[in-house]
């Protein structure tokens, strides 16, 4: 949390020096390379920065008189100090170049929005989608891929589209793919995830009382399916973590591999968040779970037809551009949701 001690102008000034400073080097900041900046004495700096200490916001390595910012330091930068850092329209038309390149499926969009993401901050990007439950469904499409594996594909009263390979239990043969896909489309088009949900038990019953093979197969593959009604994440640009200087020693950087690989951290943080409008940044000794406590997670929900339909987000360390990575997932998410309304209309 922010400190309550209020910081006089001068102060405000350096602390914004150091963190802007150390962000770009990730070395200790003296009063020297501060001074020279603000065109005030070393004598003057090493005081401010000794008050800055005592009251939490820096701190310095026993081998140098440099400071360096802590958590409390950042927390009063990101809610007191800093302007988000437009983007120039170098970057916003390139943003608008990649986004042709990202099909219409809503989880390659995500994806790709990710790596944009990613690429533009040089830290790990991520992208949710969340399915809200009063999406209908519009029309499904099965694709055999051989006698035991077929592609579903739900297309969503909203515009919103998902594929998914789904496993048979046993062979299916090509001839009843097209007898499939019309069962499906007659019983649950039109009705929403929930209501297909709720009426799979009932089916599921007549089916094995009925003795009807075709839908009995049905229902495993929209069973299959629906697995999509949880949040995905799509977390891109695992690689740029590693290369920061705070995760190069070996335990570090297993560490960022276990949270790409779980992902589940960052998911529980962005389910706390859906109903929250706005930036938010979740710093270091913030968070909860130990697992996230040497990083910092910058995330803005995205709207779809006025609903909260998934966040975009950047993960890196504490020692992070806060106000270049806010600008960057707050025009991606204006951007999305852009892409959003075209692909519904």
């Amino acid at each position: 949390m922010a400190s309550n001690q209020p910081l006089q102008e001068r102060e405000e000034s350096v602390l914004s020096s150091v963190i802007h400073t150390y962000v770009a080097t990730a070395k200790p900041v003296g009063s020297q390379v501060i001074a020279e900046k603000m065109d005030l004495s070393s004598a003057t700096i090493r005081h401010v920065l000794m008050d800055l200490e005592n009251k939490g916001f820096l701190t310095h390595p026993h081998t140098s008189a440099g400071r360096i910012p802590i958590d409390q330091g950042y927390r009063f930068y990101v809610d007191r100090l800093m302007q988000a850092r437009a983007l120039n329209l170098k970057e916003k038309n390139q943003i608008e170049q990649d986004y042709h390149k990202a099909k219409d499926e809503v989880e390659t969009l995500m994806r790709h929005t990710a790596k944009i993401i990613s690429a533009m901050t040089r830290l790990a990007g991520l992208a949710v989608f969340h399915v809200p439950q009063e999406v209908s469904l519009d029309h499904f499409k099965i694709v055999a891929i051989d006698s035991r594996k077929v592609m579903v594909i739900l297309v969503m009263g909203q515009g919103l589209v998902k594929e998914e390979v789904v496993w048979m239990e046993g062979p299916v043969e090509l001839k009843e793919v097209a007898k499939i896909t019309q069962l499906l489309n007659s019983r649950f088009g039109g009705k929403t995830l929930a209501q297909i949900r709720e009426s799979l038990l009932a089916e599921v019953e007549k089916a094995k009382r009925n003795k009807l093979s075709i839908i009995e197969t049905a229902l495993k593959l929209i069973e299959g399916a629906l697995q999509f009604e949880s949040d995905e994440i799509h977390l891109e640009g695992a690689s740029y973590l590693t290369e920061q200087p705070e995760f190069q020693n070996v335990q570090m950087m297993e560490q960022v591999l276990r949270l790409v690989e779980e992902k589940q951290p960052l998911a529980h943080i962005l389910g706390r968040s859906w109903g929250k409008p706005g930036l938010a940044v979740e710093i270091g000794s913030e968070f909860p779970q130990a697992a996230l406590r040497n990083f910092s997670f910058v995330h803005i929900p995205y709207y779809y037809q006025g609903k909260v339909v998934g966040a975009l987000g950047v993960l890196g360390p504490t020692r992070m551009a806060y106000d270049r990575v806010a600008s960057v997932v707050q025009h991606m998410a204006r951007h999305l949701e852009s892409a959003l309304s075209f692909r519904g209309e």
